[in-house]
């Protein structure tokens, strides 16, 4: 069964970042009424420069604050939570992994029980990640139900936690939640420059060496998705969610390309297919390969991705151009 999201009250936390922003978006352009919650705003956040800020209400606050979110939830009459807030750098979470652990583990929890113990909502859906599955090398794709597998990061295990936490309160606790698994999302407003979109967009724009540090060797197997997939893929899951509660969802892009390849793809969206790529990461004896199975979100929920890569890629790159000097 179907559940329409108009007139609804959303909260959508960590919702100026780059993907709660866009589903800020969806949800407004789907008629809900929606309630942001983040730490932070910045000048560059997508909310700012697409004029969103205004259609919200915008909270400052940490989702690890249980009082600030239950009142928030109280406050607002929230019919839906969508739980995006995170820490979501790789090189952060390996230099502070406590403070990862603490967001993205704990600032869960604190978010399961606000909407435990309110009065309002019991529906959540969590943004989850790829990195659940950990470092692999298979070629199958990977389905909800494989076991978690060896992480070489922090964000991974306190992003794993999350998942199981969110999965856990629906049985315990009867709360209606689903996790979306996401795997590697790109788009207009993503100012991450680590990440490789980004990161080719700023090397093509100021004309400097096109390299991407030595994190990879460039053989790295990935999907990529644009960010307006990943937002319908939420609101999917929330319109659905008595249908999926207690389960876990993948999500991701449908060509599976190495990350050579995928700068390769950037330079020719950019319009300068004679940059070549640099990776100087140590060659890897076996080349990673992440690919996500995405057949159970075709199935329960109708959901795939719409936004073919080279011209989602097109767009993001006239977007870079367009506000870079704002980013």
């Amino acid at each position: 069964m179907e559940r329409s999201l108009f007139g609804k009250a959303c909260l959508v936390t960590g919702g100026a970042g780059f993907g709660g922003s866009h589903l800020t978006e969806q949800l407004l352009a789907r008629g809900a009424k929606v309630v942001v919650l983040d730490r932070w705003l910045p000048k560059n956040s997508y909310m700012v420069l697409a004029g969103l800020l205004s259609k919200v209400d915008f909270l400052q606050g940490d989702v690890r604050d249980f009082d600030f979110v239950r009142q928030a939830l109280e406050r607002f009459e929230i019919d839906t939570v969508f739980h995006l807030a995170a820490q979501p750098l790789v090189p952060v979470s390996n230099a502070l992994p406590l403070e990862t652990l603490s967001v993205n583990a704990m600032g869960t929890f604190t978010v399961l029980e606000a909407i435990r113990c309110s009065t309002q909502t019991k529906r959540l859906v969590f943004a989850s990640s790829g990195a659940y599955y950990g470092t692999t090398s298979g070629a199958a794709p990977i389905q909800e139900d494989d076991a978690p597998l060896v992480a070489t990061n922090m964000y991974a295990p306190s992003k794993a936690a999350a998942d199981l936490a969110v999965r856990c309160y629906t049985k315990i606790y009867g709360l209606k939640a689903a996790a979306c698994r996401f795997m590697n999302t790109y788009g207009p407003g993503d100012t991450n420059f680590s990440r490789l979109v980004p990161r080719a967009a700023k090397n093509l724009i100021e004309g400097g060496d096109f390299d991407f540090g030595d994190r990879d060797d460039g053989t790295t197997v990935l999907t990529y998705m644009h960010v307006r997939d990943m937002a319908s893929a939420y609101i999917r899951t929330a319109e659905r969610l008595e249908g999926v509660t207690g389960e876990a969802l993948n999500f991701g892009g449908d060509l599976a390309i190495s990350t050579r390849e995928m700068a390769s793809l950037c330079a020719r969206a950019f319009g300068n297919e004679a940059r070549s790529p640099a990776f100087r990461g140590p060659p890897r004896e076996v080349s990673l390969r992440k690919v996500l199975d995405t057949r159970k979100a075709k199935e329960l929920l109708g959901w795939k991705p719409e936004t073919p890569l080279e011209e989602g890629l097109r767009e993001t790159f006239a977007w870079y151009r367009e506000f870079w000097d704002r980013l």
